[in-house]
């Protein structure tokens, strides 16, 4: 999957731009839009009171083997449009866990 502006390197580790679906049938990864340089993700929890924030942060803590204190919603609260931080993590493989969620 091309990742291209999606994702950054900051000291702490990687910022993912992330763009969800709430409410979805299936929860996981959809794909990568390309226009917004962000990756979209279904999940099956409804945007209401963070439910779909909360189920974000545990997806992208078990794709990446993470505690979830290491997944960091870092703006987007309120919005379809997300910017996360995965701590400790270098950019090939927040790419390389993405592209075999992917896959699946």
């Amino acid at each position: 999957m091309q990742l291209e502006g999606a994702l950054r390197a900051v000291p702490e580790g990687v910022t993912i731009r992330i763009e969800v679906a709430p409410s979805s049938r299936n929860s996981g990864i959809e794909g990568f839009n390309a226009w917004r340089h962000a990756v979209r993700i279904k999940l099956t929890e409804p945007a209401q009171k963070g439910k779909a924030n909360e189920q974000l942060m545990r997806y992208l803590a078990i794709l990446f083997d993470k505690p979830v204190d290491e997944v960091q919603l870092i703006s987007g609260h309120t919005s379809t449009r997300k910017v996360v931080l995965l701590c400790n993590t270098t950019i090939d493989q927040v790419e390389s866990g993405l592209n075999a969620a992917v896959r699946k």
